[in-house]
């Protein structure tokens, strides 16, 4: 059997225990056959993982996930092989005569006569992740049983009967007793399908093409070259290398393995020949503030390391005098009105999708038992999906966000230079995790759900302009630097250029309606009340979404001192 699939289509649909449909039948899909290792930063793709369980850890319901990472559990990412594909098995093994519609755990000839047989669309589950074919009752007389109006989705309107005496027989399936795998009620029977039987989540992060990149970054000067460079407005394509200091040079020759007692005779013969640079003056920053910061500017040097394009440096290029006068008095006016500092275009995005596991139950993140895919010992295996992509970055003004934080008493005062601005927004900030109170009055919860709002509300009217599906588009959230990657994703109908496109055409239009299109939800009064943001206004798809439709509000943008409140005349 053989059936063409797109690894994006794979890593969505034919996961180790997810149920699929392949040529009319149904199959459990067992492994990828074979799958080719995709290289990473084996401490950012802990990081990122760490941060993505931590809503289960939080409720403690991450089966020991975060405990184990911490312990140093091994983590592998694996994509799949195109020449072997993916392992499936019959699932469920309960089959329905196609004339008498008797059901059988075998197919062969019926008692009927007939050797027509179908599968029968239901599975029993349990949020431990226990799954398996539904319990089909039997006349205890004739050990036989027959089902009428079986193309129901419903439990509920299965008949159960005895072909020979026509007796009665209880429905259900086996739901509502206890897991044969935990001993915990209760099994749940519905459509193999259904979003309830298998969610899958997963996690992005910026994953270089090539590892030299990352190489080339952490050299000379490292995680404090990027974060200079990003404190500085990034005013070169990438962080410039630049002479190592003595600390820093120290650093890479023991990170590559010399001993330190040689590595220090090498620095000294380094200084001695005069090829070291004196050391920039030290950061205001605690250590913690400092490694979010460095992390958060490697992230953004990764992302962009093939070069981008500033839309404020557009009236420069070499465009036509309609584009130039678009440029000059549109877009420029609309970035700023917008609380931007700029808008960014990188047409070389380096993003991995990984999925590191799913749940049973249809509940939000966090309510239900988190099951995570393991390989050989015991590797935490995560699938994954590596490629290069398009993407918009945007950058909230530091000077008006600092302004906005200081306003709502976050912030102790307002820097008007804007280096000053980020520094003293990465010493007040503190990003919370994903599993956190998204309620607490802090200048990190604050900024986070500022940012995240901001997103969510740009992907929503960037798709009604541009006439884009939502789930085609997604983010990924800097933070710590007021930045967010609006990219394509290789889910739902996009064409790779669009985004390009609406940067070159109509990016000005795409911010006028972030600021001036409906601020309220159809929800209303309800939803200002609850949470200020529902599926109805901010939510997006998990896919597209980082942060679990959490950490959002409309307030934070059109509320009482919102940030993009404008005085209406």
């Amino acid at each position: 059997m053989r059936e063409l699939r797109s690894s994006s289509q794979i890593l969505f649909s034919h996961l180790p225990a997810q149920t699929v449909d392949i040529q009319g039948r149904i199959w459990k899909v067992d492994g990828w056959t074979n799958p080719v290792a995709i290289p990473v930063d084996s401490d950012a793709i802990r990081r990122r993982l760490l941060s993505a369980v931590d809503i289960w850890r939080t409720n403690n319901t991450d089966n020991n996930l975060s405990a184990d990472l911490h312990a140093g559990r091994p983590v592998e990412v694996i994509g799949v092989n195109p020449e072997q594909g993916v392992k499936v098995d019959t699932f469920p093994s309960v089959w329905r005569c196609g004339t008498c519609r008797r059901i059988r755990n075998q197919r062969g000839r019926c008692e009927c006569g007939s050797s027509s047989w179908r599968q029968m669309h239901f599975v029993a589950f349990h949020d431990c992740g226990w799954v398996d074919s539904p319990f089909v009752p039997r006349c205890p007389a004739h050990g036989q049983v027959a089902v009428r109006h079986s193309s129901s989705s419903s439990v509920r309107d299965l008949d159960f009967h005895c072909p020979v005496c026509n007796r009665s027989l209880p429905s259900g399936l086996g739901g509502g007793r206890p897991c044969p795998a935990c001993h915990q009620p209760s099994v749940v029977v519905n459509v193999h399908r259904a979003a309830s039987v298998y969610t899958a989540h997963s996690f992005t992060m910026v994953n270089p093409a090539r590892p030299e990149q990352l190489r080339a970054l952490l050299a000379d000067g490292g995680k404090d070259k990027c974060l200079r460079w990003v404190l500085a407005d990034m005013p070169t394509d990438r962080p410039e290398s630049q002479a190592p200091t003595r600390q820093s040079l120290l650093d890479t020759l023991i990170g590559q393995g010399l001993d330190p007692a040689v590595a220090q005779i090498a620095a000294d013969s380094a200084a001695a020949g005069g090829g070291l640079a004196d050391a920039p003056a030290p950061l205001p920053l605690q250590p913690a503030a400092r490694d979010a910061a460095e992390t958060g500017a490697l992230e953004i040097a990764l992302a962009m390391y093939e070069g981008r394009r500033r839309a404020s440096g557009l009236p420069g290029d070499p465009v036509g005098d309609q584009l130039r006068t678009l440029y000059q008095h549109r877009y420029l006016p609309a970035i700023a009105a917008a609380g931007l500092l700029d808008v960014d275009h990188v047409d070389r995005f380096p993003v991995l999708r990984a999925v590191y596991g799913y749940t049973r139950g249809g509940k939000p993140a966090g309510e239900t038992r988190l099951v995570a895919f393991s390989g050989r010992g015991r590797t935490l295996r995560l699938h994954g999906d590596a490629n290069e992509t398009e993407a918009l970055y945007l950058r909230l003004d530091p000077v008006r966000v600092a302004a906005w934080l200081q306003q709502r008493g976050l912030l102790p005062a307002a820097p008007a230079d804007p280096r000053a601005a980020r520094l003293a927004i990465l010493s007040a900030v503190t990003i919370p995790a994903r599993g956190d109170d998204d309620r607490q009055p802090t200048a990190g919860t604050a900024l986070l759900t500022l940012l995240h709002s901001y997103a969510h509300r740009f992907i929503r009217q960037l798709a009604v302009l541009a006439g884009l599906d939502r789930e085609s588009l997604a983010e990924y959230l800097v933070p710590e630097h007021l930045g967010v990657f609006i990219y394509a994703s290789n889910r739902g109908d996009f064409v790779l250029g669009g985004l390009q496109s609406v940067f070159e055409t109509e990016l000005d239009r795409v911010l006028d309606l972030q600021l001036d299109a409906e601020t309220r939800c159809p929800l209303d009064p309800g939803c200002d009340r609850a949470s200020g943001a529902c599926l109805a206004c901010l939510h997006l798809g998990e896919p597209s979404c980082s942060y679990y439709n959490r950490f959002l509000d409309r307030k934070m943008l059109f509320g009482n001192r919102g940030y993009l409140r404008r005085e209406r005349v």
